[in-house]
């Protein structure tokens, strides 16, 4: 019997919380991700948990194998997990805090604990200023400057992203959202879209016949740690990963032009505003307008407003102010390298070691993305944590790759994404390496 009060979002944040506890007490990479994994899975989950788990498929979720399905169960009957229970013991009620801090990382935070009773951000800002921290092995003066940095960073909010995790966030958000909400459309705006390496925030843009539920939705999920600001079209949260994250919901006839105020960078926005006035037009987030009417003349695409005042559509990559503008009026904006021209993967795991699909799935995959090769290149078997390949599995596998060739177009490559051990030797012998097409060396650091 199972508890009808739990949703999807109080699964997914329990075990969000369990990745972090879990770094906390240094378990390894993986098991942290797997969580991690999890509660992305569950939280973008459309069905609800309870009755998957109730049909006795749970394992049916990407991501969610024996173990979890099991942590769920016992969640779903008795609405605890005694394992999160028992981590949660190992630390302050708000120590977690400390880890999105810059600079601190979890086993650091959990030394300063135990050996200063660092339990909140104010009590670490203390330790440095003090230079009590510096009593503690290994903290040296350097290290201590950059905590300070980073709490200064995490107090006025401003740390940035690299821009793979912040596409991730982005993504697994507007996922959710396109499951639990009334979204009609969701596209990702700001530098992120412009693909910027780093980024400050992420910015949403909707389109809803329901503003104030998606509102709703999106300041409720697991993973939003903090909500800073929320109205009846826009909010804003602080994420669990540590960035902020701005939502607007916006008129279907203007979403075009919002699109195109929310992604070009500043320097960029002000040029076309500079073109639109000389054209007696006015620019902004809620459309083009014509400055003598009022009327809006354009809006609804971004290709209706860069049309408006003179220009052909230009791709948000390039708009930063950096000549664009110039060749989009004489024809000779720059073609970008887009996903169709990759030709191939020389890195892909299988179920052979912790990848999910099998080997035939994953050279299905790649023949469909139209790639001309593929290289297998499971774990070598140090990687015990990823199930990786001993020598004779290693073997076993590349007589598979060799076996399926004929029956594809692709290129079918052996490899092995192999360990450089401690002392500087691979992790296969020559000969066995030698057998291969590709090797992958792999420099790991020891925990």
């Amino acid at each position: 019997m199972y508890h009808d009060a739990v949703t999807n979002f109080d699964m997914a944040r329990l075990f969000y919380e369990m990745a972090h506890l879990l770094e906390v007490r240094g378990e390894s990479a993986f098991r942290v991700r797997a969580y991690q994994r999890a509660a992305q899975q569950i939280e973008s989950l459309a069905e609800d948990l309870a009755a998957v788990a109730a049909r006795g498929e749970l394992q049916t979720i990407p991501g969610i194998g024996k173990d979890l399905a099991t942590r769920i169960t016992e969640y779903l009957a008795t609405g605890k997990i005694g394992q999160l229970e028992a981590l949660r013991a190992e630390v302050p009620p708000n120590f977690l805090t400390l880890l999105e801090v810059r600079g601190l990382g979890p086993k650091t935070a959990k030394l300063l604990l135990e050996r200063l009773g660092v339990d909140s951000v104010d009590r670490l800002e203390e330790a440095c200023t003090s230079g009590e921290i510096l009593t503690v092995a290994g903290i040296r003066e350097k290290t201590c400057e950059n905590i300070l940095k980073g709490i200064a960073i995490w107090r006025a909010g401003r740390s940035r992203m690299l821009l793979a995790r912040a596409r991730d966030i982005a993504r697994q958000v507007v996922a959710v959202l396109q499951a639990q909400a009334p979204v009609e459309r969701i596209e990702i705006a700001g530098s992120l879209r412009r693909m910027r390496e780093t980024v400050k925030d992420i910015d949403l843009l909707v389109t809803s016949t329901d503003p104030p539920r998606v509102i709703e939705t999106f300041v409720a999920l697991p993973s939003v740690l903090e909500v800073i600001g929320a109205g009846d079209t826009k909010a804003s949260v602080h994420h669990t990963d540590g960035i902020q994250i701005d939502l607007r919901v916006v008129d279907p006839a203007a979403f075009g032009a919002a699109l195109q105020y929310f992604t070009g960078a500043k320097d960029h926005n002000v040029r076309l505003r500079e073109m639109a006035s000389r054209r007696r037009l006015k620019i902004s987030e809620y459309g083009v307008f014509d400055e003598l009417t009022g009327n809006r003349v354009a809006g609804a695409t971004e290709e209706e407003v860069y049309a408006a005042v003179g220009l052909p559509w230009i791709p948000p990559e390039l708009r930063e102010n950096g000549g664009e503008i110039e060749a989009a009026l004489t024809g000779a904006l720059p073609a970008l390298i887009t996903a169709d021209r990759i030709r191939g993967d020389l890195h892909a795991h299988t179920d052979w070691s912790d990848g999910h699909h099998s080997l035939a799935k994953l050279i299905e995959a790649a023949e469909a993305r139209g790639y001309e090769y593929i290289l297998v290149s499971d774990h070598s078997k140090s990687s015990t944590v990823a199930g990786g390949l001993g020598a004779d599995r290693l073997r076993e596998q590349i007589r598979a790759v060799r076996e399926l060739q004929p029956r594809y177009k692709i290129r079918i490559l052996a490899g092995s994404e192999c360990d450089i051990l401690a002392d500087g030797a691979m992790d296969f012998p020559p000969e066995v390496l030698g057998e291969l097409d590709i090797v992958l060396a792999a420099v790991r650091t020891p925990t």
